[in-house]
């Protein structure tokens, strides 16, 4: 059976011709320039790190544009889109804080243990505000896609897994610039590792793919809602994991989230995405750069 235009493109009903140019992102371009001042300024005057270990400083940007949003009725449309970004931010600062906390608490842990415990955190973060926001927007709620996983998603989950793998096979050394990966031990680390990759990639997808998709699809066209929920998470990777050689690497990271907002898309379902984003982030982490590149 086949679905309306709109709802095949976006799972979502399709906005107003009104709402559906490039003027409705304008609030999403202001809040990533605020957010962008938020991180590069501190640079300019001292150790970022030293100043704000746990990225409190964007946390604090995305909690205040949101409270405009409550306060200016007329931004009230943008208020899911804000949650958004509040939940990808104090995630995040969730994500660097656990280790700290749970040092002070006396758990012991490895750098490795360390990780896993900071990547629970982060997606325990991002399940809880995404849960509260959700039963505050009550009608007014996006469409996160999770109630649907039929035999085409899982298709597309395991085309979408092998095509990745390839396509990082195909990636030259010289543009990883011997910073991509560590040497790992596979049965020392993989306990560990495993989980946490997995945790990261569903931590991602509920922000970006789910919330944050979802709502701008309510504000603008499918097509145009994907394009910017793929910049946004370009840019937080470029201002929370990405250094130095590898910055380079945002772009892909724009394309790679638009490809899987479209396989989320197509599929009304947001499980392909985190599928291929888990198992993606696992083999990567575990043997496809660093068995190709030597490290």
């Amino acid at each position: 059976m086949s679905a309306s235009p709109p709802e095949a493109a976006g799972g979502a009903a399709a906005p107003s011709r009104a709402g559906a140019g490039l003027a409705p992102l304008l609030p999403l371009a202001i809040a990533l320039a605020a957010l962008g001042a938020a991180v590069l300024i501190p640079n300019l005057y001292s150790d970022p790190n030293g100043l704000d270990p746990y990225g409190l400083r964007m946390s604090a940007v995305a909690l205040a544009l949101l409270g405009v949003t409550v306060a200016v009725p007329q931004l009230a449309p943008w208020r899911r889109v804000f949650v958004s970004l509040v939940i990808i931010t104090v995630a995040w600062s969730a994500f660097l804080g656990a280790p700290d906390l749970l040092s002070h608490l006396g758990v012991p842990e490895t750098g490795d243990q360390a990780n896993l415990y900071a990547s629970a955190a982060w997606c325990g973060a991002t399940a809880l505000i995404l849960g509260l926001s959700w039963l505050a927007l009550r009608r007014d709620r996006p469409a996160l896609r999770l109630r649907h996983l039929g035999r085409g998603a899982l298709w597309v989950a395991l085309g979408g897994t092998v095509l990745f793998l390839l396509a990082v096979m195909l990636i030259p050394a010289s543009l990883l610039g011997r910073e991509g990966l560590p040497v790992i031990a596979v049965e020392r680390d993989a306990p560990w590792l495993v989980p946490a990759n997995l945790l990261q990639g569903l931590a991602q997808e509920l922000q970006f793919r789910g919330l944050l998709l979802g709502s701008l699809e309510k504000l603008t066209t499918p097509r145009r809602a994907n394009a910017a929920q793929a910049v946004v998470f370009g840019l937080a990777h470029l201002a929370i994991v990405y250094q130095g050689p590898i910055a380079p690497f945002v772009p892909i990271t724009m394309v790679l989230g638009f490809l899987l907002g479209l396989a989320t898309q197509r599929t009304r379902s947001l499980w392909p995405a985190i599928i291929i984003h888990g198992i993606a982030d696992v083999a990567a982490t575990l043997g496809v750069l660093p068995g190709l590149y030597g490290y």
